[in-house]
């Protein structure tokens, strides 16, 4: 085991080569994830809008047409900055004659597979909760609590059902909700939404739900089973119905996270909440990093997704494993998602 093996470089290398924890709800809303060369970076929101070009004769000058569907703004991601006690390295570093294992690179390489671990799941965690504040709320969060975030859609809002016009009533057009839902978002985007979410304390009113079950009762069940594709899905999502009709599938989704000076876990997505949107239709933009690889030398940028440096800090005794990264979730567009509380 290399003394090397704790800069700046190879650490950020072997964290990379760590699979990240499985999570079906990012692998559905995320399409692709991508490095920038600066730390602030211009983020072009498409905020629904369709044109089409007017029919001119040959001898008219042609339509000029304004770039209002687009708002531009320059955006500096929140840090995710996390960090663990080096203990990998204190014990690679006593293997000559004073260490108490017995195998002491193998315990060392033991130990940092584990804290690099343990990083990249709080990171990736973080992450989620980022996608599902965004999706319930409309706001990327950039602080450590959603109050404080990038809206892009000023006009988002979530949708309260109240009454007898509640998934709770099984004579709810639960189909025609959706529906309603589907066109309104295509027709203001031209983007057809083909996933929705829910929490699991929905899951029973859609299945006993009258225009569900005679939804689902209009083409053979075994052909709708074959024509999915089999899925593997991560702990916290199941497949609940598919729509034929509106071409929709149904998972419930259930997951907790909190900071760490918050005493109780909050559930990710709330209960009685739904939310809907096209798979892969949002994307993860990373600003670049400027760090020190060590103290005392001269900061550097490095553009990638997630770095990690080993850290001497002057004011502890304990050597650090650090985490940095610069996430911002963006949408396809801004107004092609919702969310409704549909059991109040």
């Amino acid at each position: 085991m290399d003394r090397n093996i704790f800069t700046l470089k190879a650490l950020t290398k072997i964290y990379e080569q760590i699979k990240p924890p499985h999570s079906s709800i990012w692998d559905k809303a995320i399409g692709k994830e991508v490095a920038e060369k600066t730390q602030k970076f211009e983020v072009h929101t498409k905020n629904a809008g369709r044109l089409r070009a007017p029919l001119v004769g040959k001898r008219e000058k042609g339509v000029f047409i304004a770039k209002t569907a687009f708002e531009t703004t320059t955006y500096e991601p929140p840090m995710i900055k996390l960090f663990t006690i080096n203990e990998a390295e204190e014990m690679f570093e006593q293997k000559f004659g004073k260490t108490e294992y017995a195998s002491p690179e193998g315990a060392a390489k033991e130990e940092l597979a584990k804290e690099l671990k343990e990083l990249r799941e709080i990171a990736q965690r973080t992450k989620i909760w980022m996608l599902m504040t965004l999706l319930t709320t409309g706001v990327c969060p950039m602080g450590a609590k959603a109050d404080v975030g990038i809206k892009y859609n000023p006009k988002f809002t979530q949708e309260v059902l109240s009454d007898t016009d509640t998934f709770k009533n099984p004579d709810f057009n639960i189909v025609g909700y959706l529906e309603g839902k589907q066109m309104s978002i295509y027709k203001d985007t031209g983007i057809e939404i083909n996933t929705i979410v829910v929490a699991p304390d929905v899951v029973p009113y859609i299945l006993s739900n009258k225009s569900v079950m005679a939804d689902q009762q209009n083409v053979n069940s075994n052909l709708i089973q074959l024509s999915q594709k089999i899925e593997t899905l991560s702990d916290g999502m199941k497949l609940v119905a598919f729509l034929p009709k509106l071409n929709l599938t149904i998972y419930s989704y259930i997951d907790w996270a909190k900071a760490p000076d918050e005493a109780e876990e909050q559930q990710l997505l709330p209960k009685s909440t739904i939310v809907g949107f096209q798979e892969k239709s949002f994307e993860v933009r990373y600003g670049a990093l400027a760090l020190r690889e060590k103290p005392g030398v001269k900061a550097k940028v490095y553009i990638a997704k997630e770095v990690v440096r080993a850290w001497y800090p002057d004011d502890s005794e304990d050597d650090e494993l650090q985490y940095h990264s610069a996430p911002l979730i963006i949408p396809k567009d801004a107004a092609a998602y919702f969310c409704s509380k549909v059991l109040e």
